[in-house]
């Protein structure tokens, strides 16, 4: 009898376990059914949202817009390894929340999308376009430096692409160790040089044309700038230059600037005023280079003040925003942006004239000693082939990619920290920028 009531029990304990397994199961699946259709409520929202766009990334590195209008669904593919990254953009997301597809007219342009973390470990891609983006590029003035060199020949196919360049700015003279004007041909220099065919390609690619007159070295500055005052010859030489090869105008990029004598800066100041009122008077145009001075103690580098150049005949004046490394050592990137901030309200504190200022970007990069002042320059198809590069982490300062091998310093420009540069130049209200330099490297 106690062995049949205890065999009864036994079976009520399993009916009893059994029903409560089964009603955990139950509760399971009605709960994941909810969340199912939770998410899918959240898809269709978006969806509909951007029902005339689709945005597919099908390599992380090369991200695009193609319109289709006969889709309503967006096609979105992430890897997990640009999570942290696009994370840093989610703050960015409500500058453009009104904006539209037709807004976008660069190819190369980029949404970024900004993965989120579920409860459940999944991944919710939200789409986040980068601030400003169509704005900074369709508004926004972008010239371009060419310069002679066997590394870039491949400008032309570049500025030829379909890319918006206003302004095309070829560096077709030089100052020689002896301060002689020397013109710098396809014969002399190579395939950027001077040439008839070349200055005629340029002319057909661009809206404007300035050719550069580089100097590199103060004390052959001075001599050019001495014998230019003493007669007209330079003078006339580069005007005629405009006019014969029907180009908008002139740009004069003599740097040294912490060689430059207060004599010389004297000289420099008169040239362009002579040189101003010559191309003006042939209806062409003038633009200068000056340093980048973040602050008072930059500015006591040099004897260049840009208050001085406030009711000179120049028509526009470009910072030459980069090279940062240059005076703090490898290591450091080639352009932070609190170091762009700076330097852009302390010159508008000088040159308040915002249409007249235009701000040179890198998109170049370096190598160099960890902490030296030892550089290579590189483009980005060099530098790509450096060791190491795979390893190359985004530099949280100046959005740049940097990385360290073999007690090597690298740092290159891609799409996102041009990208980035552009927008807090653009935030700042200046409305040009020139890009240094077309030729093996990215573009935005």
């Amino acid at each position: 009898m106690l062995k049949s009531l205890l065999n009864t029990k036994i079976s009520i304990y399993s009916l009893a376990i059994l029903a409560v397994a089964i009603l955990i199961i139950i509760f399971i699946v009605i709960y994941q059914n909810t969340i199912n259709k939770k998410f899918s409520l959240i898809n269709t929202t978006t969806s509909m949202e951007t029902a005339n766009s689709e945005i597919s990334v099908a390599d992380t590195n090369q991200i695009f817009i193609a319109d289709t209008s006969s889709t309503s669904t967006n096609d979105v593919i992430l890897e997990n390894k640009d999570i942290e990254r696009a994370q840093e953009n989610l703050n960015d997301k409500e500058n453009l929340s009104n904006a539209s597809s037709s807004e976008i007219t660069n190819p190369n342009s980029s949404d970024i999308f900004v993965p989120t973390t579920n409860s459940d470990s999944s991944v919710q891609i939200i789409e986040t376009p980068a601030p400003e983006l169509p704005t900074s590029i369709t508004q926004k003035e972008i010239m371009a430096w060419i310069y002679p060199g066997a590394t870039v020949c491949n400008v032309k196919a570049e500025y030829s692409d379909g890319r918006k360049i206003d302004i095309l700015k070829p560096e077709y003279f030089t100052i020689n160790e002896d301060g002689k004007l020397v013109l710098l041909t396809v014969e002399n220099r190579g395939c950027n040089g001077y040439s008839p065919a070349n200055v005629e390609s340029v002319r057909g690619y661009s809206k404007e044309q300035y050719a550069t007159i580089s100097s590199s070295y103060a004390g052959s500055m001075d001599l050019f700038l001495t014998e230019s005052l003493e007669n007209s010859t330079n003078i006339d030489t580069l005007v005629a230059f405009t006019v014969d090869n029907k180009i908008t105008g002139l740009e004069i990029d003599f740097e040294d600037f912490g060689g430059w004598s207060a004599s010389s800066y004297q000289k420099y100041k008169e040239f362009i005023t002579k040189l101003g009122n010559a191309l003006h008077a042939k209806n062409k145009k003038l633009m200068i280079d000056g340093p980048a001075t973040s602050n008072a103690v930059e500015e006591a580098w040099y004897v260049w003040r840009y208050s001085d150049f406030n009711n000179l005949p120049i028509d526009k004046l470009v910072i030459m925003l980069y090279d940062y490394q240059y005076d703090h050592g490898a290591g450091q990137p080639v352009a932070p942006i609190t170091w762009i901030q700076e330097t852009i309200k302390f010159t508008l504190g000088k040159f308040p004239n915002k249409a007249k200022l235009s701000i040179g970007v890198p998109s170049y990069g370096y190598k160099g000693p960890t902490g030296a002042n030892r550089f290579s320059l590189l483009t980005y198809s060099q530098i790509e082939k450096e060791p190491g590069f795979a390893n190359a982490k985004r530099d949280p300062n100046s959005f740049e990619m940097t990385w360290e091998e073999a007690g090597n310093t690298y740092f290159y420009q891609d799409s996102e920290s041009l990208v980035k540069k552009i927008q807090t130049i653009k935030n700042l209200g200046i409305d040009s920028i020139s890009i240094w330099h077309l030729g093996g490297n990215l573009w935005f």
